[in-house]
């Protein structure tokens, strides 16, 4: 398909032709794929990700000024999507098991029976498929292929079926239930079938048993395929790159990886194998000067290589800065800032090349060199171009699109770094004046309002008072930083020198009498707060019709939503393999012992765990007091339109959906605070 068939297919697109779109689709999906997959290193993410970029491409084709440069434009979108999921997840090299699991569904048919169309070696897959298709009324297999086998979304299956979406969710819900069982047969058969000749099946492949199988069973099919995998196929970058994205599918990830594969990756300068072959040594080195070198490696290839706009070109840069900033790393005063220097013209061209505001590297490098206090007079500078960037249209049309923030909320931030600058140069009024007037909305929440930031800008607003002079607002802020959950160590001293000039002989006798009488209108402060963010939250609303759902447990045991009318139900969704979802099951059972005794409250977890030895592990590790609801398929997540996991869904006595966001918790709290509202209704 040449380009100008892209042209016209545009052109039917936007006369509504949804079937032109798929041809579009069909055209540029594995490419696409392959970009983001290169980008973002997770080939199952990259599939999320894929879908997202074709949805926002169908969304905003009607902006493309020039159909003939549909491709250039597709790919651009697909890099500020990738940037995106980048920028949200733990800098490079984030294990494996800090990624939350891709449905089952998605993992069988959205990635390996589309497969089957570019490569015979994955035909007995289809033939599966078929077999499990034949099996659904023609109304729900019609539903599925498209789904599926098409990918459309299901307000597009229904435009093109003529029947509503919640038609098209129904059939999708009963079908799904029907081949529940069936699924683990077309997975199996998939397993045993593959030939270890194809590089795109063996991932696929590789990834997918890495994932399903308990670590020790992946471990002993995983690496002696690889091994065959090198021994027949002629070595290539590509066939490196196979073989080393295996062994890091597996737990323990580049501890996997053997010298000998390293040492030829090594071999192929210039080229992303060879980078990644830096990453992978410097990501497994226990010797912090190994890792600054393959980091300081990396930066010198990306720069040889002339790529500045490679996201690890400017995380090079960065991960050799968290180095020195947890002192694990000696660095000069010039060579720090020779480096940030570096970071941020790295930083400027990975902007450019993907789309980014500009404003995201400027600040950022405000931000290290604040850190290290090095040459700060070049941080007005910095700044200065920050704001007259944010004054083209080009940086606040990039700026909305990657959901940024308002300009106004930009130039807010900017103004607030100008304010720490001058609190490091001990210019007090300046910085005093400047952290009040741009001080971020620290009662957004209770994550917001005992974070890190937060007490860190309790601090500085604290020594900036005490540098004018005005000592009881110094105490106020000193205190607000010293009795937060996670003081700052340094405001215990300020405290101090409050006492010494307005506590001692006027209100107390002794600095530990200070501190008690210091900390009680602090708590009230505290509570004060703790009501306007609960009376924030509690009053933003949903008020939607929750989506009935029917899921079993791991002993077959159903649960339907709707059994649960005139009760307020709490999911908790997440993952058997987060450690984030891990993490956060403490306070869930917090919450769940607050409500107990109370018979109209009900829990329930639902994980989207691969196989039952994942969530039995996952039961069985945290002894937990609710019951589990299996979600292979992941239709509680589309249902609720749930992007990131955990996260929790409230759901009223009326059957309406009321509350949602991440297990964000503070002693149980918001989510004792939405119940208890929920009840008082």
């Amino acid at each position: 398909m040449e380009r100008e068939d892209d042209v016209q297919l545009i052109h039917r697109i936007l006369s509504g032709d949804d079937e032109a779109f798929n041809l579009l689709v069909r055209k540029y999906e594995k490419s696409i794929h392959a970009l983001v997959w290169q980008k973002i290193g997770d080939f199952h993410h990259a599939e999320e990700i894929t879908q997202d970029i074709f949805l926002q491409a169908y969304k905003k084709l009607s902006t493309l000024k020039d159909p003939n440069q549909f491709a250039g434009w597709l790919y651009a979108v697909a890099n500020r999507l990738c940037i995106d999921w980048i920028r949200k997840q733990k800098p490079a090299m984030q294990s494996l098991e800090d990624t939350p699991v891709r449905a089952i569904d998605s993992l069988t048919y959205e990635r390996y029976v589309s497969e089957q169309r570019e490569s015979e070696a994955t035909e007995r897959r289809y033939e599966t498929v078929e077999k499990l298709l034949v099996k659904l009324p023609e109304s729900e297999r019609t539903v599925m292929m498209l789904y599926y086998l098409s990918e459309m979304r299901a307000k597009e299956i229904g435009k093109f079926l003529g029947v509503s979406v919640n038609t098209i969710r129904s059939r999708l819900h009963r079908a799904r239930n029907r081949l529940k069982t069936d699924q683990e047969l077309l997975i199996q058969e998939f397993l045993g079938s593959v030939q270890i000749t194809d590089l795109e099946v063996c991932d696929s492949r590789w990834n997918l048993i890495a994932r399903m199988f308990p670590e020790a069973d992946a471990k002993k099919t995983i690496p002696p395929e690889i091994g065959s995998l090198l021994r027949i196929h002629p070595e290539t970058p590509e066939l490196l790159s196979t073989a080393y994205w295996g062994y890091m599918s597996l737990p323990g990830r580049t501890k996997n990886v053997p010298n000998s594969l390293f040492d030829k990756m090594l071999q192929y300068p210039r080229t992303e194998v060879y980078q990644a072959a830096l990453l992978g040594l410097a990501e497994r080195s226990e010797d912090i000067h190994q890792k600054w070198h393959y980091y300081q490696r990396v930066i010198d290839e990306c720069t040889a290589s002339d790529v500045p706009g490679n996201s690890w070109y400017f995380g090079a840069y960065e991960h050799i800065l968290w180095l020195v900033e947890d002192d694990l790393f000696q660095a000069s005063d010039d060579y720090l800032d020779e480096l940030i220097d570096g970071y941020l013209k790295a930083h400027l061209s990975y902007c450019k090349d993907t789309q980014q505001y500009f404003g995201w590297a400027y600040t950022e490098a405000v931000k290290w060199r604040l850190k290290f206090n090095i040459r700060l007079d070049k941080t007005y500078e910095i700044l200065d171009h920050a704001e007259t960037r944010l004054g083209e249209a080009e940086e606040q049309k990039w700026l909305v699109e990657r959901n940024r923030g308002s300009v106004e909320e930009i130039y807010k931030k900017i103004s607030r770094l100008r304010a720490e600058i001058s609190f490091r140069q001990e210019r007090w009024k300046e910085a005093y004046d400047g952290l009040v007037t741009n001080a971020p909305d620290y009662l957004e929440s209770l994550s917001e309002r005992f974070s890190e930031d937060t007490i860190d800008y309790f601090y500085m607003l604290g020594r900036s008072a005490e540098g004018i002079g005005d000592w009881k607002t110094a105490g106020r802020y000193y205190a607000d930083a010293h009795f937060a959950p996670t003081p700052h160590v340094e405001t215990r001293t300020g405290l101090e020198r409050v006492y010494h000039q307005i506590g001692r002989g006027e209100i107390t006798d002794t600095f530990d009498a200070f501190l008690k009488d210091t900390e009680v209108e602090y708590r009230t402060r505290e509570d004060a707060d703790r009501k306007k963010i609960r009376q924030r939250l509690i009053t933003n609303r949903l008020n939607k019709k929750a989506t009935d759902f029917r899921l079993q447990t791991l002993q077959g045991e159903a649960y339907t939503l709707s059994a649960m009318s005139g009760k307020i139900v709490l999911l908790e969704i997440g993952s058997s393999r987060t450690r984030a979802h891990n993490r956060k099951i403490p306070e869930v059972k917090r919450v769940y012992k607050h409500f107990s005794k109370v018979d109209d409250v009900v829990v329930w977890g639902i994980n989207d765990g691969i196989t039952t030895h994942q969530v039995r592990k996952f039961i069985d590790g945290h002894h937990l007091p609710w019951p589990i609801l299996l979600d292979p398929h992941g239709e509680v997540r589309k249902a609720y339109q749930i992007i990131g996991i955990p996260c929790f869904i409230l759901i009223d006595k009326m059957g309406d959906w009321q509350y949602s966001g991440g297990l964000d918790l503070i002693n149980g709290q918001p989510l004792i605070w939405m119940i208890e509202a929920l009840l008082s209704d």
